[in-house]
Formats: C-alpha cells, sequence, structure tokens
C-alpha cells in the first residue's frame, strides 16, 4: 500500500513537471512566433497612406486670452503639440508656461523678444537663446535645444552660430499664412491642403481665427490617417535620414515668412 502510494505522487510529480515544461515550451514558441510575426510587418512595404504623422506648432505667446483656449481643444481632441514660446511673454504669465508642459505638450524657443535674428551679433544672438532656455527651464524644469527664429528669417550666422552652440532650429513645411487673416475657413483650406507626411504645420498663438480653425483642421487630418506628434517625436522617426532631415526641418520655405509679431510688454 505504501509503496502504491508513493508511486503515485512519483507520477503525479512526474505529470507536473511535463506540464510546467510544456507551458514554458508554448511561451518560448508563442515569443519567437510574435517576434517574427512583428519583424515580418516592420518590413511590409506600407504606403504613404496607412501610417501618416504631423506635427502642429504654435509660435509666440504664452498669450492669457488664447493659450488656456488652445489647450482645452488639444486636450479634447487627444492632441500633443510643440509650442515655440517667447521669454519675454513667459516670464510675464509663468503659469501658461507650466500648463503647456502639465498638459504634455512640448516647449521651444522663440527667442526672449522676438527680434530679426539675422540683425544680431553672435553673442546678442546667443542671449536671445540662453536667456529663453534658462527661463524654460526655471518655471517647468525641461530643457529644451529646439528653437524657432521670428519670421523664419536667418542666415549663415544664425545656422553655424546656434548649432556650434548645441541648438537646432526647427522651420516648417505648412504655413497657412494665419498671422492677420481674419479667415478662419481659410486658415483651414490652407492647412489641410498643404499637410503631409512628417510634415510641421505653424500656426500662431493669440488669433482667433486660428483658434476657430484647430478643430476643423485636426479632425480633417484625423480623417486623412494621420497621428499628431511633437518635434521630438518626428525628429527621432526621420533623424538617421540626413537628407530628409535637413528639408524638412531647415530648408528655406517657399512661402512668405511670417509677420513680425510685436510683442506685448
Amino acid at each position: 500500500m505504501i509503496i502504491k502510494n508513493l508511486k503515485d505522487r512519483l507520477l503525479e510529480r512526474r505529470y507536473r513537471v511535463i506540464l510546467v515544461m510544456a507551458f514554458i515550451l508554448f511561451i518560448g514558441v508563442a515569443a519567437i512566433i510574435s517576434r517574427k510575426s512583428e519583424m515580418e510587418l516592420r518590413s511590409l512595404p506600407f504606403s504613404s497612406d496607412d501610417f501618416k504623422e504631423v506635427a502642429l506648432t504654435f509660435d509666440d505667446g504664452p498669450i492669457p486670452n488664447a493659450t488656456p483656449r488652445i489647450l482645452e481643444v488639444l486636450k479634447k481632441e487627444g492632441v500633443k503639440a510643440t509650442f515655440f514660446v517667447v521669454g519675454r511673454m513667459a516670464e510675464k504669465y509663468p503659469f501658461l508656461l507650466k500648463e503647456i508642459c502639465e498638459e504634455g505638450h512640448e516647449v521651444g524657443i522663440h527667442t526672449y523678444s522676438h527680434p530679426d535674428l539675422t540683425r544680431l551679433s553672435k553673442e546678442e544672438l546667443l542671449e536671445e537663446l540662453n536667456k529663453t532656455r534658462i527661463l524654460i527651464r526655471k518655471i517647468t524644469g525641461k530643457d529644451t535645444y529646439l528653437f524657432r527664429p521670428p519670421g523664419g528669417r536667418y542666415d549663415n550666422k544664425v545656422i553655424v552660430t546656434t548649432t556650434l552652440s548645441g541648438y537646432k532650429m526647427i522651420l516648417w513645411t505648412d504655413y497657412p499664412e494665419d498671422y492677420g487673416c481674419l479667415s478662419s475657413k481659410l486658415i483651414y483650406q490652407r492647412a489641410v491642403s498643404k499637410a503631409e507626411d512628417e510634415g510641421i504645420i505653424l500656426l500662431h498663438n493669440g488669433i482667433d481665427a486660428t483658434l476657430e480653425a484647430l478643430t476643423k483642421i485636426i479632425s480633417e487630418l484625423k480623417k486623412g490617417k494621420y497621428g499628431f506628434v511633437t518635434i521630438s517625436e518626428l525628429m527621432e522617426e526621420v533623424g538617421e535620414r540626413e537628407s530628409v532631415y535637413f528639408e524638412k526641418f531647415e530648408r528655406e520655405q517657399k512661402v512668405k515668412p511670417p509677420l513680425e509679431m510685436a510683442v506685448s510688454e
């Protein structure tokens, strides 16, 4: 009787070992199949229509009567954007800059006083960027090396000086000329008609017509299978393709540059 019980226990233990080994084998095979499927999926020749990305950016501000409304729309639509802020405005309204970051958006530099960088000395140029960068870091705790020159104005001096100092100039591929435009319909039409994969849309903080068009712009791009990313996320996607990287982020724009913003005191 004792021998029989002992045999039964040994048999039961053997079955358990077999079941455990079978389970481990199953998990291993499943992982291999999953990995293989993932690699095959990545290697498929997807067309540009299958997955497209676009970065939504806002220049100027933050502005009390405009920035919160933009953030409200972005939150409702589940979209993350990049805000290129003017240092003097961020210094005046630090709570708005904090709110931008707390909502998960990216912040870039749009200089401290919004000057034409091509008219500044190297020292003045770097002071405009460094002062704003330090201010952003002090208010939000986050550092940034991204900047957009006011009016899209730059020259060799601007490129060399900023690059050697570790900054990265970000321009755009889609500017619907919203600054000074009173028609939200026109802004909407221009924005969606010029949209492209891995593109950068330039809009302005503080323009009522832009705010009115924003929801429609986002909705239409979503219908066109666009996903919204920050500038840093977009740069990660194209960073290894140098020619595309240069074209998307530092090329001369064919559209006319935005007008100079009169930064309020």
